[in-house]
């Protein structure tokens, strides 16, 4: 059963490159799949089913994981920075937690979450601006110049990449998200998602990867995170007063920003494409450690 995991570990590969600059200390030593599965398992994993609320102190917020039918956390920042290191082939030093998210034995995604960015209350002035069919041209555009080098490093190249949701802004719940497909050459398909959830001082970002048999739920399963996802009294997005810090960019550039997109820049997406320069270039695809819980016997949640 094992080698049959291992087999899926294999078909993980880098999707983008870039360099980055090395931030966290991790080990790049050369191990076996199978050891690096030995020591993923024995990372300090919690149950949503022992401690279904995780406080993410960096961001002042919270997440409630009781109406999750289970959850898989890793919060230890060094082992977060291995997992991901281990599962995507480069450094990912923004990542502070990791889940495994499940809606059934089976079905599952992911959730990244990320450092807290203090740019301040981020306005929706220049929501107006966003141009989804805009953003996705420009997407495209850089895939190819991309290709030219994922080809050269020996890697499947993009053919394509659409809308799997377009950006939406929810100003009332003070959130912002999109989904992305992105499709290679030889058919498969990769689906990353971003929801930025606004607070008074700034925002968290959290990313999503899943598998396309589950795709259809995903929009509902976003919604359902980022609601259970609370900055603390005080620190919330409707907290904001006259007077606060504000973002110098607007959530229009800051989805621009995350795209790596440059056509809101006059607006002030230039810092947040600075902080955002990972975004798109590669995508996270869904690593081994979701089949930690079936290769451990699995867990039913408890009522």
């Amino acid at each position: 059963m094992k080698n049959q995991f291992i087999n899926i570990f294999n078909k993980i590969i880098l999707i983008f490159l870039v360099p980055v600059s090395v931030f966290a200390a991790v080990d790049k030593s050369s191990y076996s799949q199978e050891e690096i599965w030995n020591q993923v398992l024995d990372f300090e994993w919690v149950s949503s089913d022992v401690s279904p609320q995780i406080n993410i102190l960096n961001s002042k917020a919270s997440i409630n994981l009781e109406d999750f039918y289970y959850v898989d956390i890793l919060e230890n920042y060094r082992q977060v920075q291995q997992l991901m290191y281990w599962s995507n082939g480069i450094e990912y030093p923004r990542t502070t937690h990791y889940l495994d998210i499940y809606l059934s034995d089976q079905d599952y995604y992911v959730v990244n979450v990320e450092k807290f960015i203090g740019d301040g209350y981020i306005k929706g002035d220049d929501w107006s601006q966003v141009d989804p069919d805009e953003f996705l041209k420009e997407l495209k555009n850089t895939s190819v110049e991309n290709n030219k080098e994922r080809l050269k490093n020996g890697y499947n190249t993009v053919q394509d990449i659409s809308w799997h949701i377009k950006p939406e802004f929810n100003k009332n719940l003070g959130y912002v998200y999109y989904s992305l497909i992105v499709t290679f050459d030889d058919g498969s398909e990769a689906f990353n998602s971003t929801a930025m959830v606004l607070g008074r001082e700034g925002y968290t970002d959290l990313t999503f990867v899943f598998s396309e048999s589950i795709a259809y739920l995903m929009p509902n399963e976003i919604d359902k995170v980022v609601q259970n996802f609370d900055y603390n009294s005080g620190v919330q997005y409707s907290d904001f007063k006259a007077g606060d810090k504000v973002a110098a960019y607007g959530v229009g550039a800051l989805v621009a920003g995350s795209l790596g997109i440059k056509g809101l820049a006059k607006t002030g997406a230039l810092a947040v494409i600075a902080a955002f320069a990972k975004k798109l270039w590669f995508i996270i695809l869904l690593p081994f450690i979701f089949l930690f819980r079936l290769f451990s016997g699995g867990h039913k949640k408890e009522n």
